[in-house]
């Protein structure tokens, strides 16, 4: 064999060699891309059943025992809705840049993205799109994180006119209370759900 036709015969299975990495590179994004978008469906699943319960259930106990029950709830019964929707590699819960609940405190990178959220709701995007999502491959770690506006009922618990009774109230609760002084449509928190494949039994 010449030098000549060995040489081309080597570019042609280097050739063939990085073709075979593209392609594998491809299938092995395209599965991720899979696999994120089912963990999505999920998170977005379960975080639709937790706003819903504990939405009907603070509603519930607020036309029984007006507002002043409606921290009560937030208190004793959010984290136990929570934990019913935090099983198999699962967790949710909530958190916010003003948290009235210190253990709700966001971490830095949760930080960044409450923020990204404030200002896409403040620029007028609609609060049912913004979300955040991510996953890491290596680790098989997944983050989701759905924004919570301010609305109309969430104004006379976390607004700028609160009672003086229902202040007491709070303090009782959560004396290092921070959320207050919402408006109408700005971002008060928002849900977030993590999964971690390894604890997934």
């Amino acid at each position: 064999m010449t030098e000549t036709n060995h040489s081309t015969i080597q570019t042609a299975i280097n050739a063939c060699v990085i073709s075979l990495t593209v392609f594998a590179g491809s299938v092995h994004a395209n599965d991720e891309i899979a696999q994120k978008a089912q963990l999505d469906v999920q998170a977005k699943k379960i975080t639709n059943a937790f706003a819903t319960e504990l939405k009907t259930t603070l509603m519930a106990a607020v036309a029984k025992g007006e507002l002043s029950a409606g921290v009560e709830v937030c208190q004793e019964q959010a984290p136990e809705i929570a934990k019913k929707y935090s099983s198999h590699g699962w967790q949710i819960s909530r958190t916010s840049l003003k948290t009235r609940n210190s253990q709700n405190t966001p971490n830095i990178g949760e930080i960044a993205i409450l923020q990204d959220f404030a200002k896409r709701l403040a620029s007028g995007e609609p609060a049912n799109t913004v979300s955040y999502s991510n996953l890491n491959p290596q680790s098989g770690e997944y983050q989701f994180m759905k924004a919570i506006p301010t609305g109309q009922v969430c104004l006379a618990c976390h607004g700028e006119n609160i009672s003086d009774d229902l202040q007491k109230k709070i303090k009782a609760h959560y004396p290092n209370d921070n959320a207050t002084g919402f408006k109408l449509g700005e971002l008060r928190g928002a849900f977030k759900v993590y999964f971690n494949a390894s604890n997934a039994q």
